[in-house]
């Protein structure tokens, strides 16, 4: 079989990558140019402070939408799915609501976890927040669905413009903190509102045809993404963010800037790609009839070019850190260099995870993630009053191991499963 990239092209899979893969590149560059510049405007320590909270919307923004955002993609009938997508909407509504209540019976507390005296004005934000990037993620399903990748591209641009264009302004803002939170929500924002005015002018007429009673079906129907995916979603997220909690508690704001620092910029190259590449994969595998072949290609290939893009940082992270951040941000260029293992294997086993989701076993996902955060915790309490770069090392090296563990899970359930070459994935 000849082989040409015109034929390459043509693929439906590939065309989408390459799509998004476009358009974030876009969105990416905008944030690789103020890099530089935010780590001169800022300090580690607001860059460590801000962290936590954004920490803490991520975690729960994944619970708001109960996870019921990923059912969106997978019914037949686009009636179903916009259903979905509604019903999604709607919990996170009610979950922001909920923790707005939370946030003002038990502000004294909850406000006492923040070193900086601003989160007790920036903590009413939260509950605005969840709300935005739960819903948001909702509303990019429905378009992955609908296979618009060149407006979910172009949303990814408008959200990291507008990001980067408020936290340049840091002379406009009393203290760091307000302009990296205000920042992060003015991104948020702008991108969900771009997605909403397109999904009314797509799909208004839908909105005719919604009832409670066939929103309360569909959500049943896929009860189990709140009962395995939520869960594991969570903690997963936790996972994402537990060094950043973790160091808040037993180290300093500033290292925690550092770590910050560290994790965003290796995984930045990996997050233009996995971006682009996990919500085509998740797609193309409600589809296709080779799963197996196409689990492989994918992890193994985003494995290999992972460790090329970043085998610089291994030999060089102190330098390039010192270089392109400032030479207040050496510490990150080691840190940087500890946990490349770490992030290399999560990369991986993220871009090809929603396997899981496809096959129907999530149980296997939740499992492995209740494992992983409670191997990770036991090591951060036993090792808190360790060297803080050996704990770091450990850690990576263990939750490189463990995320290699997942891909093969994955791997060895989808040769068990038996598939058709039409497959209707239900719950």
């Amino acid at each position: 079989m000849s082989f040409s990239f015109s034929n390459l092209y043509r693929n439906d899979f590939v065309k989408n990558v390459i799509t998004l893969l476009t358009w974030n590149s876009i969105a990416q560059l905008v944030t690789l140019i103020t890099i530089p510049i935010l780590t001169r405007l800022y300090t580690p320590e607001e860059f460590g402070a801000v962290a936590l909270f954004i920490g803490i919307v991520n975690v729960f923004s994944v619970a708001s939408t109960a996870r019921y955002d990923m059912t969106v993609v997978l019914p037949k009938r686009n009636g179903q799915a916009f259903h979905l997508l509604i019903g999604s909407i709607f919990i996170a509504l009610i979950f922001s609501i909920v923790s707005l209540l939370v946030v003002f019976i038990f502000f004294d507390k909850l406000t006492g976890m923040f070193d900086a005296e601003v989160f007790k004005k920036i903590i009413w934000l939260l509950p605005l927040c969840i709300f935005f990037v739960g819903s948001h993620q909702s509303i990019i399903y429905w378009f992955n669905r609908k296979r618009s990748f060149k407006l979910m591209g172009v949303n990814r641009v408008v959200q990291s413009s507008s990001q980067a264009g408020v936290r340049l302004g840091r002379n406009f803002f009393s203290n760091g903190n307000w302009g990296l939170v205000i920042g992060f929500i003015v991104g948020e924002v702008l991108s969900w509102f771009t997605m909403i005015i397109q999904l009314f002018k797509k799909e208004y007429w839908r909105l005719r045809y919604i009832s409670f009673k066939s929103t309360l079906k569909a959500l049943k129907e896929y009860i189990n993404f709140p009962i395995y995916l939520m869960p594991m979603g969570v903690l997963n997220s936790i996972s994402i963010y537990i060094l950043v909690f973790a160091l808040s508690i037993i180290s300093t704001t500033a290292t925690v800037g550092h770590y910050e620092r560290a994790w965003r910029v290796i995984n930045f190259p990996l997050v233009l790609i996995s971006s682009s590449f996990g919500s085509v994969f998740y797609e193309k595998m409600t589809r296709t009839s080779n799963r197996k072949r196409l689990y492989l290609y994918s992890y193994f290939g985003n494995l290999g070019l992972a460790i090329l893009i970043l085998s610089p940082i291994a030999f060089w992270g102190e330098e390039i850190f010192s270089f392109v951040l400032g030479p207040d941000w050496r510490i990150a260029g080691k840190i940087a260099r500890i946990i490349l293992p770490l992030t290399i294997f999560n990369y991986a086993t993220n871009c090809i995870s929603t396997i899981f989701s496809v096959i129907k076993k999530n149980q296997l996902l939740l499992i492995w993630q209740i494992l992983y955060l409670t191997l990770a915790v036991g090591w951060i309490y036993f090792a808190k009053s360790s060297d803080i770069y050996f704990l770091l090392n450990i850690f990576s090296i263990g939750g490189a191991i463990l995320y290699a563990v997942l891909a093969y899970v994955g791997f060895v359930h989808i040769e068990k499963a038996s598939f058709s070459n039409k497959v209707e994935v239900q719950y």
